[in-house]
């Protein structure tokens, strides 16, 4: 970790206790985007937050709370307290009003806290949220805060990528709420639309693969795969059809066709729209490289 400290200080948005960041950042961690400022590796019973009332603060970092043990409690002012069990996490961003801790008996938590225009990107695009999330009870935040203790620039950079890598895991896990069996089926038609790319799938023939309705589908699918079915499968057809221009000598009308385009002039609209070349030009210039 770098020389960055977190001290507590009144804010001035109505005597809020505001956490901030005190110090200076390594180089690399300026050049990577992305710092682990604080780390908790909890030893026990003896650093577990004891049951306290509710005092609205924020801090000015991101920050994730892996409670492992305990009973634990999340407030916001507009979403109020919401229970934690065993296994759960906390992710906090910069500003975001909050309260967590012990709710009746202890919460034992390891920390990681972080900061960086990396991890704005990732809370601008959603893979980071405020909230509650299962995590496992798997320690996992441990082998980060023993890679950001280790100041080789290799460690640091370990460190970033696993953190990374763990933010995805959470929102791959928790987005919105969908169970597993749910993703599963996604999963096997996506499987399913790649393996006939000849085929144009209607919202229909994929919520009835699935067992769902078509409005359930179609939010589902979206919190999936962040875009809509329709514009899910021709995005899909048009990325394998680009790959068969680059790698292959069929003629266009050829690849059309295998695609499931019966005019290859609106397989050539269409691809130049997605891909921004034309078959032909996006051929020419994979050839040249």
């Amino acid at each position: 970790m770098d020389k960055t400290i977190i001290v507590d200080a009144k804010s001035e948005l109505g005597g809020l206790t505001a956490h901030r960041l005190v110090g200076t950042r390594r180089g690399i961690h300026e050049k990577y985007g992305l710092w682990i400022c604080s780390g908790n590796r909890s030893q026990g019973r003896d650093f577990a937050h004891k049951p306290a009332p509710i005092k609205p603060r924020y801090f000015e970092f991101y920050c994730i709370s892996h409670m492992f043990e305990g009973n634990g409690i999340y407030w916001t002012p507009k979403g109020g307290e919401v229970n934690m069990e065993p296994g759960q996490c906390v992710i906090v961003s910069p500003n975001h009003i909050h309260h967590y801790g012990a709710m009746d008996g202890i919460y034992v938590e390891d920390t990681v806290c972080f900061a960086g225009p990396v991890a704005d990107h990732l809370f601008k695009c959603g893979v980071i949220a405020n909230g509650v999330f299962n995590l496992g009870k798997a320690r996992r935040l441990i082998p980060i805060v023993e890679m950001a203790i280790d100041p080789a620039v290799d460690s640091q950079i370990d460190a970033n990528l696993a953190l990374q890598n763990l933010l995805v895991d959470i929102y791959r896990q928790n987005r919105n709420n969908v169970p597993e069996e749910k993703h599963s089926y996604l999963k096997k038609l996506m499987d399913e639309i790649k393996n006939t790319p000849d085929k144009w799938w209607t919202v229909s023939e994929m919520a009835e693969f699935c067992n769902l309705s078509e409005p359930q589908f179609r939010r589902v699918f979206r919190g999936y795969a962040g875009m809509s079915p329709k514009n899910y499968v021709d995005r899909l057809k048009i990325q394998q059809a680009a790959e068969r221009v680059a790698s292959s000598d069929e003629s266009i009308a050829v690849i059309a066709e295998r695609f499931g385009y019966l005019d290859p002039f609106h397989f050539s609209r269409r691809f130049k729209q997605i891909q921004g070349l034309s078959p032909s030009e996006y051929r020419a210039q994979t050839i040249r490289r």
